[in-house]
């Protein structure tokens, strides 16, 4: 647009100079002159009114519309959109995690046998379990209030249990309780294995 102007306005320069030459009683170049006013005014209107014709038809469009469809907008812009569409639908579906590989760490996964269930909060409760089966197997075995965790596993293996299997539930009771990692699926179900033979030992039958 810039150099059309530069064009126009060098043309317009180059007859109106001429028809000085020509016509020194300057008739040649009022009608000269007039010619390129009256196109340059035409020009103007035009554009005017395109721009405005525009800008209606832009304000006709209802705000929920999105104009992606072809005879919208143009073709190669149409086909920029719609691989950029595709290439992120198919960057959001890779990121979806499937049902198997579970959903928040140190959680069980949606479906399975362990859904909602928080692997270190559920260690860490085992102990009031034990607790709990160590007084119906005897109230000799109950926990005294000064008693830490290790001492109280320390007591059970003196009077009931596996010496072998309470360290390993200590072990695997306070990494629960004061690491920041979370446990895994895997060692979750072998530390509740491992409960289950404490529990036992101390005389839980299943009921």
């Amino acid at each position: 647009m810039l150099l059309t102007i530069v064009a126009i306005g060098i043309s317009a320069f180059d007859i109106i100079t001429r028809a000085l030459l020509v016509d020194p009683g300057k008739m040649t170049v009022i009608i000269a002159g007039g010619s390129y006013f009256l196109m340059g005014f035409i020009a103007v209107i035009l554009g005017f009114s395109r721009l405005y014709t525009v800008k209606r038809a832009l304000s006709d469009i209802p705000k929920s519309q999105v104009p992606i469809n072809e005879k919208d907008i143009p073709k190669s812009v149409h086909n920029l959109i719609v691989s950029e569409l595709t290439r992120v639908s198919r960057i959001a579906l890779a990121g979806e995690p499937r049902p198997e590989d579970g959903g928040r760490p140190g959680w069980g996964r949606p479906g399975s046998s362990y859904n909602n269930i928080h692997f270190r909060s559920s260690i860490i409760e085992t102990l009031s379990l034990i607790e709990q089966q160590a007084v119906r197997c005897s109230l000799n075995l109950a926990r005294q209030p000064s008693m830490s965790v290790q001492r109280y596993i320390d007591f059970l293996i003196e009077h009931k249990i596996d010496r072998e299997l309470g360290h390993a539930y200590v072990e695997g009771y306070e990494r629960a309780r004061f690491s920041d990692d979370e446990v895994p699926e895997e060692q979750y179900i072998k530390f509740m294995k491992l409960v289950l033979q404490l529990l036992r030992q101390l005389g839980f039958n299943g009921n």
